[in-house]
């Protein structure tokens, strides 16, 4: 089971952009920014490396499985599990099938959906 302290790690290692272990003060004020007044596009890459837990440039159903199931621990959520969850974000995201979403298919599958839109233009910090 992921931990609120595992998704925190998660978090934080989403805004050390240059994955050298520590969050240095350009870092924060960047992905303050981008979380809280940025672009949509910029939302949906700074989510995008979120899910990317590896840096390989692609999401895996491991990786999505892993927040997904954070999320879910933390906002008590019970009207649909993780795994379901997983399977439908990859119906709608994988479109050409190879088990891995890439940023491209993420940002172009995200910013057709009007509920990850709204979602995102709504969150302020």
């Amino acid at each position: 089971m992921v931990t609120r302290r595992s998704f925190a790690h998660l978090v934080f290692s989403s805004f050390d952009q240059n994955r050298d272990g520590g969050v240095d003060f350009k870092e924060f004020i960047c992905a303050l920014y981008i979380t809280s007044r940025g672009e949509v596009n910029d939302k949906l890459q700074w989510a995008f490396n979120l899910y990317d837990i590896d840096g390989d440039g692609f999401i895996t159903r491991t990786e999505c499985l892993t927040i997904i199931s954070a999320i879910h621990s933390m906002m008590d959520v019970t009207s649909d599990t993780p795994e379901n969850m997983t399977d439908k974000i990859f119906k709608q995201l994988d479109k050409n099938l190879d088990g891995r979403v890439s940023k491209e298919e993420f940002i172009e599958g995200s910013a057709k959906n009007p509920s990850i839109i709204n979602i995102l233009n709504s969150s302020r910090l």
